[in-house]
């Protein structure tokens, strides 16, 4: 019975994460204007919270991303090892970038809101690509 509560428990977290994971990119692109006219502050803001939010949910994706691409392009054992370490790296630099954006977010640091880390989210254009 007590296993059946704990499975039940990480399901939920589970389910919670994957669907707050792909709303905040959503809610990003939301929060920032149309072309055509100018984005106010608070609408940039807006946009480098749900980035911080979302480099900070998808942060541990960054280990599979660079097993995977390593792995493509110099093969199993460099993708297993080499790709697992540059991946483990990747993780706290995307975990740093969105904290900072989080903690900094109605502040235009850097000049124009840009991103900290590029790309600006783990799977940005479906790129799978360094």
């Amino acid at each position: 019975m007590r296993h059946t509560r704990n499975g039940a428990l990480w399901i939920a977290v589970g389910l919670v994460a994957a669907l707050g994971s792909g709303a905040t990119p959503a809610l990003a692109e939301y929060a920032t204007a149309a072309p055509d006219k100018p984005a106010t502050s608070v609408e940039n803001g807006l946009g480098k919270l749900g980035r911080g939010v979302a480099n900070l949910l998808t942060c541990p994706g960054e280990i599979i991303r660079t097993v995977d691409i390593v792995s493509h392009r110099d093969g199993f054992v460099a993708g297993s090892t080499v790709g697992l370490l540059q991946g483990a790296g990747r993780t706290i630099l995307r975990a740093g970038a969105g904290v900072v954006e989080v903690l900094t977010f109605p502040i235009e640091k850097p000049k124009g809101y840009r991103p900290l880390i590029e790309p600006e989210y783990i799977f940005a254009h479906g790129a799978w690509q360094e």
